[in-house]
């Protein structure tokens, strides 16, 4: 009991950015769990202790001590344990393994994790589908086709699609049809972004959605006058404006945030976003980059910082660069890394301008 309370306070202070304090309570952990029976235990202590080492930059600690968890798992009859071992390897250490390795890994945990419930585990999917496909693009393993015929780029895309496809299907059948109970199992808050996705990726999925029934009105009632909207963004009520040089990232935030009825406004380039932040359009908050294409995010942020209606203005930045020291110094008022911290995204938004709201009081 106290190794696993040591384990929850690694994960803890983890997510609070305390990495070698981390490491060093998931090692205790690891030590008298090693000891007892409780493997499955073991297993998620190993994890915690794996992902510490990753973020210390330890990679090949991190590799063993995350291999070591899928055994003790596997031997446990853990099967989610192994998946989400194997989901940490590729969000962790996807930059120093192969991109066809993490084709392999993504596939086994996929069908590790198939029969899970736990919302969470299908968004840690969805996101590292996100980091293959980024990783597949910029792995130039096209100069190896002779190694891996069978793998394409297109190929890819194609599993991962028939895996989300499989999913949906699932929680369709399991919510016998209903698209509100299927959105709730996969972890959507509103049944609209399942129906997006159904409609544009998965029509033939139509037919296992129960049949909508109409609502009935009175005879002699009037028609309902329904007030048209002039602008899309006025429905959402938080506005985020994101600086991402890259698609993937974009994308997939704009979906999560949509999720929580946030509208985002993505651009690239630094002259861009000071030209819409120095109107006096309202934008709830910014969200950053480190790495952009002329200038670095903590540049961007020291200029955003000189403009006079835009000094409160909360500042995230979601960087996949070790600069958090750095960044607070610029003025930022939340620090998230990526890929890992794009699912604490919206919370942190909500938090940020929950103390801005009390502050203003």
């Amino acid at each position: 009991m106290i190794a696993q309370v040591d384990d929850t306070r690694a994960r803890t202070l983890l997510a609070e950015g305390h990495f070698a304090e981390a490491q060093r309570v998931a090692r205790h952990a690891v030590q008298k769990l090693e000891k007892g029976d409780e493997r499955a235990a073991l297993a998620g202590a190993l994890i915690t202790h794996g992902v510490a080492f990753a973020r210390l930059g330890d990679y090949p600690s991190a590799k063993r001590s995350l291999q070591r968890a899928i055994e003790v798992a596997e031997t446990a009859g853990d099967p989610e344990g192994a998946g989400r071992a194997k989901l940490s390897i590729i969000e962790e250490l996807w930059g120093q393994t192969p991109a066809a390795q993490l084709v392999s890994i993504y596939e086994s945990a996929a069908e590790l994790l198939r029969q899970s419930q736990d919302p969470l585990t299908k968004n840690r999917l969805i996101i590292c589908a996100q980091i293959l496909l980024e990783a597949w693009k910029g792995s130039g393993i096209e100069d190896h086709v002779e190694e891996t015929k069978e793998l394409s780029w297109a190929a890819f895309r194609r599993e991962v699609t028939k895996a989300e496809k499989a999913l949906i299907a699932r929680a369709l059948r399991e919510a016998e049809g209903s698209v509100t109970k299927a959105s709730h199992l996969l972890g959507f808050k509103h049944h609209q972004s399942l129906i997006s996705i159904i409609n544009i990726r998965h029509p033939d999925l139509k037919k296992k959605r129960s049949r909508i029934r109409k609502r009935r009105h009175h005879l002699f009632s009037e028609p309902r006058r329904i007030k048209k909207t002039a602008d899309k963004k006025s429905l959402a009520e938080i506005l985020v404006v994101h600086v991402e040089e890259n698609e993937a990232v974009s994308r997939l935030l704009q979906e999560t945030l949509a999720n929580e009825d946030m509208h985002v406004e993505s651009c690239v380039g630094e002259a861009k976003v000071l030209k819409m932040l120095k109107t006096r359009h309202r934008y709830d908050i910014l969200i950053v980059d480190n790495d952009l294409p002329a200038s670095t995010g903590l540049e961007l942020v020291l200029r955003i910082r000189k403009i006079a209606h835009r000094r409160e203005l909360p500042i995230i930045m979601l960087s996949g660069v070790d600069c958090e020291k750095e960044a607070w110094r610029a003025g930022v008022k939340d620090f998230l890394r990526k890929p890992e911290d794009v699912s604490k995204v919206a919370s942190t938004i909500k938090r940020l301008l929950a103390e801005r709201k009390e502050k203003q009081r």
